[in-house]
């Protein structure tokens, strides 16, 4: 795979499966877009890439295998904490309600009327 430099090289990743990786959606994106320091989130612009990626469920499948022994980074939009609390099937049924997040659908719109509590 030829990458830009400073771009994602996902040759690490070394599986003997590994075609998916031609269609990532994360390719051409800095490495340290995706590893986090502990305690961080992800830029919700970087999981957006994952949360639309043709490849997504091929990505989560690579870090929950065994053989790999995978325990940073995100990989199909879940970060390592997600993927130690959720089963690969809870995982594939969470990335199936995850999708894109528009930073102007969290944006309340100005004809909106004004939430009054009491």
């Amino acid at each position: 795979m030829t990458t830009n430099a400073g771009a994602m090289d996902l040759s690490f990743l070394g599986s003997d499966d590994d075609l998916w990786l031609d269609e990532a959606a994360c390719a051409g994106l800095p490495i340290e877009s995706f590893f986090v320091q502990a305690g961080h989130i992800i830029d919700e612009e970087v999981l957006n890439v994952c949360r639309a990626c043709p490849v997504r469920l091929d990505c989560l499948k690579h870090a929950y295998n065994p053989d790999l022994n995978i325990t940073g980074g995100y990989f199909g939009g879940m970060s390592p904490g997600q993927r130690r609390e959720m089963s690969y099937a809870d995982a594939v049924a969470f990335c199936a309600t995850d999708v894109v997040v528009s930073p102007a659908a969290e944006e309340p719109a100005l004809d909106a009327e004004p939430v009054i509590y009491s």
